[in-house]
């Protein structure tokens, strides 16, 4: 009897290391960030290949390219004014602690409303000068601009990541 008991308790041991060791636990806490400033809560995810092989289904999926691009995956939620104004392009900026920044070259909506968007927001893995922008790097902040009366909201990535 009391052998079952440890076999049963170490089985149970043994699912819950590996279920704590997939890559869907570990990613989403590894590359996402939530910056909640002037009634604007921003929910920002560093897209790499772990996260989309963990997530086949997510919205972005199939529509990135993740050796040539840097993706954040973007959630924006309000209870008030309207978010559908808010160009990512023009007012995000990714950076460096190598003193690199790139604009985005698009941002791909994968939800649009008034107080509720999502999307993709696709960087270039090289700055205006041609230099790859990650490899020695070992932070990078997303850099949002003007929005809901912040002047600059800075999430920020230890990489490397997962």
């Amino acid at each position: 009897m009391q052998d079952t008991i440890q076999m049963t308790a170490g089985a149970a041991v043994l699912l819950a290391l590996v279920a704590s060791s997939t890559p869907t636990g570990f990613a989403q806490a590894q590359v996402t960030r939530t910056d909640s400033q002037g009634g604007i809560t921003v929910k920002a995810t560093y897209i790499t290949a772990t996260y989309l092989k963990a997530r086949p289904n997510d919205a972005l999926s199939g529509k990135v390219d993740l050796e040539r691009t840097i993706v954040i995956a973007i959630t924006l939620d309000t209870h008030s004014g309207d978010l559908s104004r808010y160009d990512f392009v023009k007012n995000a900026l990714l950076r460096n602690d190598r003193g690199q920044q790139v604009a985005p070259v698009r941002w791909i909506a994968t939800a649009d409303g008034a107080h509720h968007r999502s999307g993709g927001l696709v960087f270039p893995r090289a700055d205006q000068a041609g230099k790859t922008f990650e490899p020695q790097a070992k932070i990078v902040e997303l850099i949002l601009r003007d929005l809901g009366g912040v002047s600059e909201r800075v999430l920020r990535w230890t990489l490397p990541l997962e």
